[in-house]
């Protein structure tokens, strides 16, 4: 799908997404790393990381390990979950933005793009 059609089918009708965040996350970091939301975005989340682990150590120190692993884990699920979900909304950003960074991230697989053709039933009007 050629950018132009994408970014006019994504104005006005519905389009599916696949993003492979592994791949979408290393044509980021390899093309747009001098890219100032890119920049912050890493900080952001290195931050919060640390701040994770920093609790994680300070939980093991003060509770059992039993109660500290199930506070720490799920912790750990929710932030990879959060992790995941922001690296392909600033991917698909870029995409939008970009016609060189779209034709590369079709390229190389780290996006895939295809028109929604499941039957949506339209809800009445009250």
């Amino acid at each position: 799908m050629p950018h132009k059609v994408f970014i006019s089918t994504y104005e006005t009708g519905p389009l599916g997404y696949l993003i492979s965040a592994r791949k979408a996350l290393r044509v980021l970091l390899a093309n747009k790393k001098r890219d100032s939301r890119l920049q912050l975005f890493v900080l952001q989340w290195s931050g919060a990381l640390l701040a994770m682990v920093g609790a994680g150590i300070f939980g093991f120190s003060l509770i059992p390990m039993f109660l500290a692993m199930g506070i720490v884990v799920p912790g750990v699920f929710l932030f990879s979950v959060l992790l995941w979900l922001a690296t392909g909304d600033m991917f698909l950003k870029f995409a939008l933005e970009d016609e060189r960074f779209f034709n590369l991230a079709t390229a190389c697989h780290a996006l895939s793009v295809f028109e929604d053709t499941e039957y949506r039933v339209s809800q009445p009007r009250n």
